[in-house]
C-alpha cells in the first residue's frame, strides 16, 4: 500500500477543464485524459464543467450509484419513465441510483462534483423521443427577484461587477429592454468577464443585447449599495456592484438577443413610469438629472 499524501493541484484542475467538459480525479481510466489523477479500481471520482449550455440524451446505469454535488449553476433532470423534472442548485447535493432512466441539462456555468461506485462504463443509451428532445433543447428559465432595502431579502452570496449604459439620442429618448427574466424595462448592460475592464463590459455588453455599437463617453454613476441584491432561480443572490455609463451609437442596427422580450425609445421623463425594479428606476432618476444638471451619482 503507497503510503503518501496525493495532491492535485486546483491550477491543474482548472486548466483541464479548459479544454474538457470532465476530467477524473479518481478511477481505473480506459483512456487517457489530460489530468494525471488517482488510480482506483473501487471507485470514480470526478468533476464536470459546463461552460455553455449543455445536455445529456436519456440513459441509465445498470450497476452504478452515482452521487453528485452541485459546486457552481443549476441542472435539470428529467425522468423519462414519470415526467417528472427535478432541479438543482449550487450546495445540493443528490444521488442517481442504478436504474432510473433520466436526461439532464445544465446551465452555462454549472460545476458538478461526481462519486460513482461500483466503476466502469454501464452506461445505457434510451431512445431519445420527440418529447424528450423538445425539453432537452428547451433553455432553462432562470427568474430574478429585485430587492433594495428590503429586510426581507435573502442574504447575498456573490458580488460581479456590472456595467449598464445610458443611450439617449437627439430626440431626448433612451433605449430600454424589457428583461425577459422578469418583465421588467432596464439599460442595457451586464456583467463583467474575465481579461476585460468595466468600459470594455459595457461595450459588449450593450452590442450582444442591441446590436449596436457604442462609444463610452462619461461615467454616469456607480452603484455599490449593500441592501440591494437580486435572487436568482437558480440560487444566486448577487449584491448590486455596478457603474452606469453614457454612451453613443456609433455602428450597428438594431438587433435584440434572447434575454430580452421587447425594446423601446422612450422620452427620459416617462422613462420612470414604465415597470422597474427599484434599484433601476433610481438609475434613471440619475440619468435624468445627469443630462438636466450634468450631476454624477456616487452611491
Amino acid at each position: 500500500m503507497e503510503r503518501k499524501i496525493r495532491l492535485i493541484a486546483k491550477k491543474d484542475i482548472d486548466a483541464a477543464l479548459t479544454d474538457s467538459t470532465r476530467e477524473y480525479l479518481v478511477g481505473k481510466l480506459a483512456r487517457p485524459q489530460k489530468l494525471v489523477h488517482i488510480d482506483d479500481d473501487q471507485i470514480e471520482i470526478g468533476i464536470t464543467a459546463y461552460n455553455n449550455f449543455s445536455y445529456e440524451k436519456p440513459h441509465y446505469h445498470t450497476q452504478a450509484n452515482e452521487y453528485q454535488y452541485l459546486m457552481s449553476g443549476m441542472t435539470e433532470y428529467l425522468d423519462v419513465e414519470t415526467g417528472e423534472v427535478y432541479q438543482f442548485k449550487k450546495g445540493d447535493f443528490y444521488k442517481t441510483p442504478p436504474g432510473v432512466r433520466y436526461a439532464q441539462k445544465s446551465k452555462p456555468g454549472t460545476t458538478i462534483f461526481f462519486i460513482k461506485t461500483p466503476p466502469g462504463n454501464d452506461k445505457q443509451e434510451l431512445e431519445l423521443t420527440d418529447k424528450v428532445a423538445e425539453w432537452l433543447q428547451s433553455q432553462m428559465k432562470i427568474t430574478r427577484s429585485d430587492f433594495t432595502n428590503d429586510p426581507s431579502a435573502p442574504a447575498a452570496n456573490s458580488i460581479k461587477p456590472a456595467a449598464a449604459v445610458a443611450i439617449v439620442n437627439d430626440q431626448n429618448e433612451i433605449l430600454l429592454l424589457q428583461r425577459r427574466d422578469n418583465g421588467k424595462w432596464t439599460m442595457p448592460g451586464g456583467t463583467m468577464d474575465f481579461g476585460e475592464d468595466l468600459k470594455t463590459c459595457a461595450i459588449r455588453e450593450v452590442q450582444e443585447e442591441t446590436g449596436y455599437k457604442v462609444e463610452v463617453t462619461d461615467i454616469i454613476g456607480t452603484y455599490s449599495n449593500p441592501k440591494t441584491v437580486i435572487a436568482y432561480s437558480d440560487g444566486e443572490v448577487r449584491q448590486e456592484f455596478a457603474i452606469l455609463y453614457r454612451g453613443t451609437i456609433t455602428n450597428g442596427h438594431f438587433e435584440m438577443d434572447s434575454e430580452s422580450t421587447a425594446y423601446k425609445w422612450i422620452k427620459l421623463e416617462q422613462a420612470t413610469q414604465l415597470p422597474m425594479a427599484e434599484s433601476q428606476k433610481q438609475r434613471m432618476e440619475d440619468v435624468i438629472l445627469y443630462f438636466e444638471q450634468g450631476v454624477w451619482a456616487l452611491k
